[in-house]
Parts: C-alpha cells; structure tokens; sequence
C-alpha cells in the first residue's frame, strides 16, 4: 500500500531528527558505539525508497559482491589502497595489467557504496574502508564466506523444495553448503589449503582488528589475583587460531607470569608449533576431552556459533569436565540476538552461518540453555560496546 507523500515527508523528518539526537549522544560518550546511527540511517533510506526502487535494490545487491571479488583478484583495490594518492584508471590499467575499461566499470560501482572515492574523472583515490576491504583477511573472509554464500543462492530454492525439513530429513545433506558442495564446509577445507589458508588469513584479521578484546572488557587481573600464586595461573585458549588473543592479553598484563596455552587443531598451530611465542601451542580437538585440567581461565571465542547444538554440548561439556569448580572460569564470546528488533548485520551473521554450516547465532535464553545441558552456570555477561558479549561460566559442583 502506497503511502501518502505528507505522512513520508513527516516520517523522513522524524527520522533526521532521531540521527541527529543519536550522533550528538555518540559524540558525548553517551553510547559506546555508532549502531544505533547506523540503524536509523538504514530506516531513513528504507523510508526514502519507493517499494519500486527498494525491491530493485534488492535485486541488484549480489553485484556489490561481484565487482569487489573482480577488484580484489585482479590487484585494483590493492593497487589504489597502495600508492596512498589520487590514482588514474590508466595508471590502475599499467599497475594491474586489466583493461581500462574493466576497471572503470568496476570502480564505477564500488565507489557508489563506499569501497573507495571517484574524485574526478577516472580518477580515483582510496579512503578509510579500501586497506581493509583489500587486505590479505578480509579476501579471505569473501573466499570463504561470501562466495559460498552466492553459489548456495544458485540452489537455495532447489534445496528447501527438496529438504523443508532440512537435515531431520533421511538423507539430507548436513547444510547448504554441503548441498552445493558436495562436503560440509570444514571438510571443504580441510581438502583445499589454499582456502584453509584463507579461512585461516579471515579468522586471524577477525581477532587483530577488534578494539576492544576480551581482556579489556574482563578484569582479568582482578580476577586471578585473587589465587595465592599469580605464576601458578594458567589461561588456556581453546580453539585459539595462532594466538593474537594470548599475545594481546600479554601485552595489557606484562605483569602477568602465569601459563598461557593456546590450543587448535594441528594444521592450525601447526606452522607456529617451532616459533619462539609468549604461549605454549598443543594441538587439540575440542571435540576431545580437554587436557588441560583445572586451569584458572579457559577462553572460548568466536567459537559456539560455528557449530549446531549438538556439537556445542559437546565442546562445553569436555570443558566442564575439565574445569574445578569453584576455582575455573570459562569465558565465552559471542553475539547474543536481540529476541526482538535484531539489526541488519546480526540477521546477516545469523543466515551466514546458517546457509554454510548448519549453526546460528544465539539468544541469551538459548546460550542459558547450552550452558545448563553441559553441567555450566552463566556468572556474568559482560557487555563488549560492540556487536559482541563476553560470558563468564563457571562449573556447577560434580
């Protein structure tokens, strides 16, 4: 139902006045973060568009995904985000040996939704989000995740018609992605080092760039210093990748002189095993019963909403075994969905991890639920300022 032109002009009113509001208590220190701004600026193009314009939009998004993956394979964005200057179409054209006219095409695009600036004709130059979009993790995340996402989109339909029930089904694939294929995801990359190593490249640049990591939201220190014996403490990392977390906390805390060990599976810490590292690597499962027994901290980040319920019992459940309690805490990091009002990227996060591997973000009444089935109580959440929450559990007596 079309609405009338006064309630729209009324309603884009009440919108600028709402971001208005929003960017001076951001500005103030007043919220923690900007995505508050960032949903109602979505809301005021939404009520902006016409449904016409909107479903349009919609229909020409997986393009945005299209020109990135041209401009990141074929060296564009690297070679603008390189020379740190107003750049030309010819000189991008000699620099990435491509046609200038696959370059301006491309370009065209990305610089309609912010990749980096058209400042003249065929002149170009990168901002802020372009040495991130083109860095060597970022790639790896769109190899891993986005282009996976659009070849499931080829066959999403086929897929639900023959499975409504998904895997409850006799003979369903575990996941989309296994249904396009062929594999689940981490036995497609277990077979493809060089998408391991993408995948590898995305989850360690996921780790470096937060600003805020768990031990700047988690008094640590307060919190160990409460054992008699500081150099007794041992922090485990389960499912730790190369160890950014370990070496961050060590750099906040170099008076810390506990344990610090990092686990993961073996072609993960593999190539660090020789490397002289603040942490000491073991490879590990966490499908495993953990071997670490009764260390002070177990940190387990970025890691439940990889895996289906099932799975995820089973990795808090060796932990709980594991833990002493009274003495060990678990800290869990995660997205917690809003139950109501869940903004764009969390949705987006929710159906990635859906389509490739069959999990979810979760709830806080469905990460309670986790916890209790595994022998775990929540302490505290603590919030990140961010998209992210950080859960401290403890065991529950045996």
């Amino acid at each position: 139902m079309a609405i009338p032109q006064d309630t729209r002009i009324d309603e884009l009113r009440n919108l600028a006045a709402k971001i208005q509001d929003a960017v001076e208590n951001y500005a103030q220190g007043k919220v923690k973060n900007s995505s508050g701004i960032i949903k109602l600026c979505q809301d005021l193009q939404h009520r902006s568009e016409s449904p016409e314009v909107f479903a349009e939009r919609l229909r020409y998004q997986p393009l945005d995904i299209c020109a990135l993956m041209m401009a990141v394979e074929g060296g564009i964005l690297q070679a603008l985000s390189s020379r740190g200057e107003e750049t030309t179409a010819d000189q991008l054209a000699e620099l990435t040996n491509r046609p200038k006219l696959h370059i301006v095409r491309v370009l065209r695009l990305l610089t309609a939704i912010g990749v980096c600036d058209e400042v003249g004709f065929q002149l170009y130059r990168a901002n802020d989000k372009t040495p991130v979009v083109a860095s060597k993790g970022q790639i790896g995340g769109f190899r891993v995740c986005s282009i996976p996402a659009c070849a499931i989109t080829t066959n999403i339909a086929e897929y639900f018609s023959k499975y409504p029930n998904e895997t409850t089904a006799d003979g369903a694939p575990n996941s989309a992605y296994s249904y396009t294929y062929g594999k689940d995801m981490y036995d497609f990359l277990r077979e493809n080092k060089d998408r391991k190593a993408d995948f590898d490249a995305y989850m360690e640049a996921r780790k470096k760039d937060k600003q805020r990591r768990w031990h700047h939201v988690y008094p640590v220190m307060s919190e160990l210093g409460s054992t008699d014996d500081v150099s007794a403490t041992t922090i485990v990392d389960v499912g730790g990748s190369r160890g950014h977390d370990l070496e961050s906390f060590l750099e906040s805390n170099p008076e810390f002189n506990g344990n610090l060990i990092l686990q993961d599976l073996p072609e993960t810490v593999g190539p660090i095993m020789g490397e002289k590292r603040v942490f000491k690597a073991i490879a590990h499962d966490f499908f495993r019963p953990e071997p670490i027994k009764g260390a002070r901290l177990y940190l387990l980040l970025a890691v439940l909403h990889n895996w289906e319920d099932a799975e995820c019992r089973i990795i808090l459940r060796n932990l709980a075994e594991a833990m002493k309690p009274g003495y060990s805490r678990l800290l869990v990091s995660g997205m917690l969905v809003p139950e109501v009002d869940a903004g764009r990227l969390t949705a987006e996060l929710d159906m990635q991890m859906w389509l490739l591997q069959h999990s979810r973000q979760r709830t806080k009444r469905e990460i309670e639920e986790l916890m209790s089935a595994a022998g775990l109580e929540i302490v505290k959440i603590w919030e990140n300022g961010d998209r992210e929450s950080l859960i401290e559990v403890q065991a529950l007596e045996k």
